[in-house]
């Protein structure tokens, strides 16, 4: 769902967010927060930890520190946006840098959304409800597209019928103006 979603048509459930933040504290109060807004929520502590997780987890947003221990959020943006079945995962950004140079390097990253700490939970929670929206949205538009290709295909094999159908009706008006042709002739001849 590249420039799609990672979400899969066997994976269903609920909106998955992975929270990357080495303040455990800050990491698992959004978690908590996340699952009381009726999503599915994990953490990890540290960029490895957390590309490991997202590789599995396979979250359709992740909400990453900046500055993270061994691979930083950016790198770790990166590497999310390079991988096969996460590339389409919404990210936010959540750094207490919040300069000019800071908000280049987060939209290179390729991140979606840019917070600077301390979040305001409500301006998180809108995003997280507008990407969910959007990958439903997403999904719903595919399901109809695929009606559509059905139908299409449906109609297409109508309309053969229908076809085939006229053509045998064709054939036998031919037949009965032949038939009448004849009988004119005989009639003809008799008088």
């Amino acid at each position: 769902m590249p420039g799609t979603a990672p979400q899969d048509q066997e994976r269903a459930g609920s909106y998955r967010v992975l929270i990357v933040d080495d303040n455990r504290d800050a990491a698992n109060t959004l978690a908590a927060l996340a699952k009381l807004w009726g999503y599915e929520a994990q953490t990890a502590y540290d960029g490895r930890t957390g590309l490991e997780k997202a590789r599995t987890f396979r979250p359709d947003c992740l909400v990453l520190d900046i500055g993270l221990p061994g691979i930083d959020g950016y790198t770790l943006a990166h590497r999310v946006r390079q991988h096969p079945t996460l590339h389409g995962a919404k990210l936010i950004a959540l750094s207490a840098f919040s300069s000019e140079e800071h908000h280049q390097r987060i939209r290179e990253a390729g991140f979606d959304y840019h917070l600077v700490k301390p979040a305001d939970p409500a301006q998180l929670e809108g995003i997280l409800k507008m990407l969910e929206h959007a990958v439903k949205l997403m999904e719903r538009t595919e399901s109809l597209a695929q009606q559509n290709v059905s139908l299409a295909q449906e109609t297409k094999e109508l309309l053969s019928e229908v076809k085939a159908d006229i053509q045998g009706v064709k054939e036998e008006l031919r037949e009965v103006k032949e038939e009448l042709r004849e009988v004119k002739e005989e009639i003809d001849h008799a008088d």
